[in-house]
């Protein structure tokens, strides 16, 4: 066979091949079916009114007077005039810790019990009482010697000093009312001292 055929045959099989198929990108994938994510609401940052603590209030006594200041353990703070021959006024400090918080009966008794020396239990005058429907405990020193300071704080004796203290139940926690001072003046700081106790509620 001639170079002249042979080159015939192969121009002729080389015409027969199919010419391969031009490059196709692969089809987009379907959208997905799922859902889209919902948007979440605004939230809205205010406490709803249900979820508020409610309110307790009470009558500050006309010779009490209240102190201004910022402690977050403390709802209010009184100084208490001194009494006659007594050199030091009195103080009545309130406090709220929360709902839940501030320990039961028991632990605060013994604790403003513990802060006075030569106290014995038959000294501590202790009662129940209730008043516009919230159930109180008092506490009652006549006189001893207080460590007065801050609790784990450096603390400085006071003899001849008193105490009388109100634990009252509200429905958004306990309020601790404590009122320490010279002898007299704590005796002559007790009709006052009931009367806010007395005046205790819960706010309409």
């Amino acid at each position: 066979m001639t170079r002249a055929w042979i080159a015939v045959v192969c121009l002729a099989i080389s015409c027969k091949k199919d010419p391969e198929p031009p490059t196709v990108p692969p089809p987009l994938p379907p959208p997905s079916s799922a859902p889209a994510a919902p948007i979440a609401p605004p939230v809205d940052s205010r406490t709803p009114p249900a979820a508020l603590p409610i309110a307790v209030t009470w009558e500050d006594p006309p010779t009490f007077q209240r102190l201004s200041g910022n402690n977050p353990m403390r709802k209010a703070t009184y100084k208490v005039p001194k009494a006659k021959g007594d050199t030091e006024d009195g103080e009545l400090a309130v406090f709220y810790f929360g709902p839940t918080m501030g320990g039961s009966i028991e632990d605060n008794v013994n604790r403003w019990v513990k802060q006075f020396s030569g106290i014995q239990p038959d000294d501590v005058k202790r009662a129940d009482r209730e008043a516009n429907g919230l159930k109180q405990h008092t506490v009652e020193i006549e006189s001893g010697t207080f460590s007065s300071g801050m609790p784990g704080g450096p603390t400085q004796p006071k003899p001849g000093y008193g105490l009388l203290g109100g634990i009252v139940s509200s429905p958004s926690g306990v309020y601790f009312f404590k009122l320490t001072g010279p002898s007299k003046t704590v005796k002559a700081a007790r009709d006052p001292f009931f009367k806010l106790l007395d005046s205790v509620k819960v706010s309409s």
